[in-house]
């Protein structure tokens, strides 16, 4: 499991040393620039003082300045800025190729994480919590680095800086040592008082990140039922909290800032107050006291970079808990070692399986057994459990109790691969990528067209594309927002039957279907499981899946309540109410003459 460095207490340069590291040459490149540009800039303040007494006093007293003299001057100041300002540029790059890299293998370990957590744990966390995560967490993880070599070579500079003091005078050198303690004085209490506030503002960015996705995705229900006040009045307290938690954290900066910018400015003064008497004196030539004063002017800029530096640890660490919550997280399927070699329909078990969440019992002693080339389906009311037994039957989450067995063989010992490559689940809320239809339905498989058009027209979606002005080619908008919500969920189904599956899990997945359309779906599916086809699994609230069953499962409150073929559990009354209903509504909707809009 990956673990990240820990920033929280300042120890940012564990993060820095795990990023370098990972990335040697670029990392070695940005420090050893940063040194070489450290040392410029005591060498340019150097160059400063020397061309003073040497060419700029003379000149200015009408002394000869010799040719020479000129050049040397010329040469000193215009070759330590262009050695200066070229190791800026290469630093820049290097820092930009470390940043980057670890940002990017942190999001993919994210995102691997993200694949590995079951369902049940992806129910709990908003897709907008997720995106928080593995967006504005790493980059605030990892906003230090774009400083941290710089204030590597400034650190080597301040030393340098307090070298050349005490060599010009011992008290210009205490000057500078008070100065630097000053400041990171003044930093630490800044970073101690900033780390909780920075924590509180990416968590409540955090939130407001998630209700602004639901918002989007769910942007034409808002605005069909008129719902836009309620959905302001939802989004208003998260950025309140936000708002406040940056003022809280501005409100620290507005104070140490200035703090932090005036000191170096003070430090001058007190220089100018001490070193004038001793260039009277003739103890300092004026070209020592302007490299002086150059010099402090210039360890400004290393210290507003260390200052920068520390500045982003407390966000740093915040970035750093909310990455490291989700890679820690042990809610994952484990997996074992064995394979499934039949490639005929499969068949699954469920012996006395059940799942618990904490103190809820989300299914209890559940037997069921699915017979190779069947279609079973689940009925029940909202909540009785009939996705949990989905995703269990399913192998998408493994029970807390209990086995599930594929053809005989624990879903637990089953290979990291098995259970994708024989199972495919096609769910309620259909998902379509911003490509064409074609690498929708494909994705990562080459598959001739022929394989796509069979399962589309498996699907009975293949009269959708035939309509579309390009075909497989056309592309879709943003989560397939240019189709319908029943062409999504069928489109997706033919998706899911081009994979050819040993065992098809529908959870509600026609429910966007008008009657007609759904009839012909199931039809077809009907045809394929007696043409040697997979397996099938439904989970409906509408039970017109059932007349392609060969057998229906009654869920209550998370136990199987009943089960068995169709006519022999008409003498239930809760299932027998279930059907009914479902053809009143049909007979009602076909007497209508079709008056219910079709959403197919």
């Amino acid at each position: 499991m990956p673990t990240l460095p820990d920033t929280r207490r300042g120890s940012a340069l564990l993060a820095q040393l795990a990023a370098a590291r990972a990335n040697p040459g670029p990392a070695a490149v940005a420090s050893i620039t940063g040194l070489i540009n450290g040392a410029t800039m005591v060498a340019g303040a150097a160059a400063i003082g020397w061309s003073t007494d040497h060419l700029v006093l003379p000149a200015l007293a009408g002394d000869a300045v010799s040719a020479n003299t000129w050049w040397t001057s010329g040469g000193l100041v215009l070759g330590i800025s262009a050695a200066r300002w070229s190791t800026i540029f290469v630093r820049g790059l290097s820092t930009g190729r470390v940043q980057y890299r670890a940002q990017a293998e942190t999001r993919r370990a994210v995102a691997r994480r993200y694949l590995a957590l079951d369902p049940a744990w992806h129910r709990r966390h908003s897709p907008g919590r997720l995106l928080a995560h593995a967006i504005s967490d790493v980059d605030a993880l990892w906003s230090p680095t774009q400083f941290a070599y710089f204030a590597f070579g400034m650190v080597f500079m301040l030393l340098l800086a307090l070298t050349e003091l005490f060599f010009r005078a011992p008290v210009l050198g205490l000057v500078g040592l008070v100065l630097i303690v000053l400041v990171f004085a003044l930093n630490l209490t800044y970073q101690r008082l900033l780390a909780p506030r920075a924590r509180d503002a990416q968590a409540a960015r955090g939130v407001v990140g998630g209700v602004a996705l639901e918002s989007i995705e769910g942007g034409p229900v808002v605005r069909s039922l008129g719902l836009t006040d309620a959905e302001d009045a939802r989004f208003a307290p998260g950025v309140h909290r936000l708002r406040a938690a940056d003022l809280r954290m501005a409100a620290i900066s507005a104070v140490f800032d200035p703090l932090l910018e005036l000191l170096p400015t003070a430090a001058i003064l007190v220089v100018l107050a001490v070193a004038a008497p001793r260039v009277q004196q003739g103890d300092l030539s004026v070209g020592d006291l302007v490299g002086v004063v150059y010099l402090l002017l210039t360890v400004a800029i290393p210290l507003n970079v260390i200052s920068r530096f520390l500045s982003m640890l407390p966000m740093s660490g915040a970035g750093r808990e909310r990455v490291q919550a989700v890679l820690d997280s042990g809610e994952v399927l484990r997996h074992g070692s064995r394979d499934l070699e039949q490639p005929s329909p499969m068949r699954v078990e469920l012996r006395a399986t059940g799942v618990t969440r904490g103190q809820r019992h989300l299914l209890r002693d559940a037997d069921l057994t699915l017979e190779p080339g069947t279609v079973t389906v689940v009925l029940g009311a909202v909540g009785s459990g009939k996705t949990t037994l989905l995703d269990v039957a399913g192998g998408q989450i493994h029970p807390t109790a209990g086995t599930v067995l594929f053809d005989g063989v624990d879903v637990r010992e089953l290979t990291a691969g098995v259970v994708p490559e024989a199972v495919a689940v096609v769910s309620q809320s259909p998902f379509l990528f911003a490509e064409s239809l074609r690498d929708n339905l494909a994705l990562d498989r080459p598959l001739a067209d022929a394989d796509l058009w069979a399962a589309l027209r498996a699907a009975a979606a293949d009269d959708i594309v035939r309509e579309l002005p390009d075909g497989l080619d056309t592309v879709v908008g943003e989560r397939g927002a240019t189709l319908s919500g029943g062409q999504r969920q069928r489109i997706c189904l033919a998706r899911a039957l081009v994979r050819q599956p040993r065992l098809l899990v529908l959870d509600d997945a026609t429910s966007a279907l008008d009657s007609r359309v759904e009839q012909q779906v199931l039809t077809s599916l009907a045809a394929l499981v007696a043409d040697g086809g997979p397996t099938i699994l439904i989970s409906t609230n509408r039970p017109g899946a059932v007349a392609i069953a060969d057998r229906v499962v009654l869920v209550r409150a998370g136990r199987i309540a009943a089960t068995g073929t169709p006519s022999s559990l008409m003498h239930v009354e809760e299932y027998r109410r279930i059907v009914t209903a479902y053809q009143s509504s049909v007979q009602d909707e076909e007497a209508a003459g079709g008056a219910r809009t079709p959403v197919s």
